[in-house]
């Protein structure tokens, strides 16, 4: 007998679903945190605020949070513009990649059934989005996150903010 809502599905699938729904999602959270030492991404980092800054959530994220105001990334930035404002150029000493939004045990665990949205919550986000690191990922990496994780397809939104001159905020979908 076919199934024809979520709400009839049995137990044992809805939970087989759950679980591996919130595997991709933490598995994604990972890859865009650029915590694997053995085999990094492509991300882009430099003080490490960028790569610290992804967030899952069920509404899209807006990026409103300055580096200058979190450290240790404030205190690199301002080694770098210091050296940089002499006419040097320098990289910081040892970015730090520390998530500041944890996605996985012990955390908040999503339901399949509603949205996520997997976005980063620095400033700047929008212009580091132009840099067409994400978009590969999302064309290559996340394609085999989903078929790791789920026996269907997904869709995932990668958020970026748009200038505060400007109204608004732009959402990209992605289909893998």
């Amino acid at each position: 007998m076919a199934t024809r809502f979520l709400k009839d599905l049995p137990r044992d699938l809805d939970k087989r679903i759950s679980r591996d729904f919130n595997n991709l999602i933490k598995d994604v959270h990972f890859e865009l945190s650029n915590r694997n030492e053995s085999q990094p991404t492509t991300m882009p980092v430099f003080t490490g605020f960028f790569a610290s800054s992804w967030k899952a959530q069920n509404s899209p994220v807006t990026a409103n949070h300055k580096v200058e105001n979190y450290e240790p990334w404030a205190t690199q930035r301002k080694i770098v513009w210091k050296a940089y404002s002499k006419g040097q150029k320098i990289r910081p000493p040892r970015p730090v990649v520390r998530p500041r939004f944890p996605v996985g045990t012990g955390n908040r665990v999503f339901n399949y059934k509603k949205a996520v949205f997997i976005g980063n919550k620095a400033e700047y986000s929008q212009y580091v989005l132009e840099g067409g690191e994400i978009q590969r990922f999302v064309q290559g990496k996340l394609g085999r996150l989903i078929k790791e994780n789920m026996s269907d397809k997904g869709k995932l939104f990668i958020g970026g903010g748009v200038s505060e001159k400007f109204s608004g905020t732009t959402y990209t979908g992605f289909e893998a």
